[in-house]
């Protein structure tokens, strides 16, 4: 007699395709595994709400003292309350299209293609930008110490003269000046008369202006440029990247500027994320950048086929101002990150999807080096199908889970207990996690994920063993009996099938328990000089169930000299 006892599971291997045990599945669908090692039956989705509109943008977080999910659909902004489970309340309008949602500062900030707002928990608002101060102490003749650089989303400057207590005309730095906005002498707007003469781009005073020190300030505008704000507003990934204690948003995925990689500044010394610097960007590489991810003090860029690095380095420029800057080195020449993505990390270690599957960059004991290394060969045959349109990298860090999307399959590395197992049925097009729960959009609808809720999955959960060897001499067995050790509640569907490709005996068993209890299922499938064998279980129905041991009982068949059998 051979026996086979399992009381781990330890998820799906898509290569066991011969096995001397169960321990791991050739498939499997819609089962997860327990810190224990049980299977156990995933819950199922929650529809949350369903807009008139595609859903263009989703963010769960935790502001203005609360859980919040903000979505963004028909070019208005809907927020609900995460905790208490309340509808979703249009609270502004803003710009129809592919939005992109992200915190700073204590506010949300919306961001399309033609619209860039912030929301205070109050009001919508649209972004006018910073106004950078462009020079200071300036002459009445223009000249003086050129200060901030302009702003791409913003057409205002602002530029301080220190008055002379005689000039009348004041010329300003740029040309082709549109408008004048203000003008304010020592804090208080002028009540003089003055007029802006086009052609000189001046402003000319009916009085000289009281002498003193940077006392003149004279705001204009420049005509709008659509072209300047775009290299901003077409990007598609953000992330928030502290340059030691000053945080800026790096921007990138503009298919005008592929390798460019955009970042906002300090405003007048306090980070921001409406000052976005005309010469706040990196060229990397040629390629078209894909994923940048955060690793300690460290970004890692990524393109299709390489890796750069790039950290935060004060510098002192030619004024004597210390200024952030973020060089950019390169980090490896045939690996990167095959997705558009906005990148993740497990445990401190940056993942991505490369040529040979799903990739763990871990460090080295050379500074700065880090090696790339393969984790995902058990499931490789379910990655190798990814559309790299819809493909989703997210970590769900509450059930230190990964998740890789793709064509409605789920792919999950449990990287707490080293085990993956697939669910199907997750077809969307944003995806975001927020304490216990996922949530994703698909179409108009947002929908959430959670272990802890009570409602079951009811599609076909699966779990199929390789071809069992048992170690027989003559290379056939008789499979006598299958148990398994099941806790219940509610109604369901098991079935055992045992199949060697030629033969299969089925089994059948309804389950029906109102109070959670421990069962022993047993099955005898009478398969008779049978060849490596498989097992697979299939779960249907509301119901609960979880499997905790599993025992496969064999029994060696001996040669027949007298019938030329085995």
């Amino acid at each position: 007699m051979n026996i086979s006892s399992q009381r781990g599971f330890k998820g799906i291997d898509e290569r066991a395709l011969l096995a001397n045990g169960i321990e791991r599945a050739v498939e499997m669908r819609n089962l997860y595994i327990t810190p224990a090692g049980a299977l156990k039956k995933r819950p199922s989705t929650v529809a949350e709400f369903s807009f008139d509109s595609p859903v263009d943008g989703l963010l769960a977080c935790s502001l203005f003292g609360k859980s919040i999910v903000a979505v963004a659909s028909g070019g208005h902004l809907y927020i609900a309350d995460a905790d208490d489970s309340t509808p979703f309340v249009q609270v502004g309008d803003i710009g129809s299209g592919e939005c992109l949602l992200f915190c700073f500062g204590g506010r949300l900030y919306i961001k399309t293609k033609s619209y860039y707002g912030r929301y205070d928990g109050e009001t919508v608002s649209e972004v006018e930008g910073y106004i950078p101060t462009v020079a200071t102490s300036c002459a009445p003749d223009g000249s003086g110490t050129l200060l901030e650089q302009v702003n791409l989303i913003c057409t205002k400057r602002r530029q301080l003269f220190s008055c002379d207590g005689q000039s009348v005309l004041y010329r300003l730095a740029e040309r082709g000046i549109e408008s004048l906005v203000s003008v304010r002498l020592d804090g208080v707007d002028y009540e003089g008369r003055y007029a802006f003469d086009p052609a000189n781009d001046a402003v000319s005073f009916e009085l000289p202006p009281a002498e003193g020190l940077n006392n003149l300030e004279i705001i204009y505008k420049m005509k709008d440029s659509e072209s300047d704000r775009a290299r901003i507003l077409d990007c598609t990934d953000l992330m928030l990247f502290g340059g030691n204690s000053d945080g800026r948003a790096f921007l990138w995925g503009n298919a005008g500027y592929p390798n460019y990689r955009f970042h906002s500044d300090l405003a007048n010394g306090v980070p921001s994320v409406e000052y976005f610097p005309v010469n706040g960007f990196t060229v990397i590489g040629s390629d078209a950048i894909t994923c940048i991810v955060q690793q300690y003090d460290r970004q890692l860029i990524f393109t299709e086929r390489a890796a750069y690095y790039s950290y935060c380095e004060l510098k002192t420029d030619a004024l004597g101002n210390v200024v952030s800057s973020f060089p950019v080195f390169s980090l490896n020449g045939s690996k990167g990150c095959l997705i558009a993505t906005s990148g993740c990390v497990i445990d401190n270690r940056p993942v991505t999807l490369c040529d040979d599957g799903l990739n763990l960059w871990e460090s080295t004991s050379v500074i700065n080096e880090k090696n790339a290394t393969c984790f995902s060969s058990p499931v490789c045959e379910s990655i190798a199908n990814y559309d790299p349109s819809d493909a989703h990298l997210l970590d769900f860090q509450s059930r230190r889970e990964l998740w890789f999307i793709s064509r409605g399959l789920a792919v999950i590395y449990n990287y707490g207990i080293n085990a993956f197992y697939i669910y199907d049925g997750f077809g969307g097009t944003h995806y975001d996690t927020f304490g216990d729960r996922l949530y994703y959009s698909s179409g108009s609808g947002v929908y959430s994920f959670s272990y802890s809720d009570s409602e079951l999955c009811t599609s076909d959960c699966i779990w199929k063993s390789g071809s069992l060897l048992h170690s027989h001499e003559s290379g056939r067995c008789d499979v006598v009996s299958i148990e398994a050790d099941v806790f219940i509640q509610g109604e369901l569907d098991v079935s055992f099938e045992i199949s060697d490709g030629v033969n299969s005996r089925l089994r059948r068993i309804r389950l029906n328990e109102s109070d959670p209890c421990f069962r022993r299922i047993s099955f005898r499938p009478s398969l008779k000089r049978t060849l490596p064998f498989s097992i697979t279980v299939r779960i249907n129905g509301g119901g609960q169930v979880s499997i905790h041991g599993m025992t496969v009982k064999t029994k060696e068949k001996e040669r027949s000299s007298r019938y030329g059998l085995l």
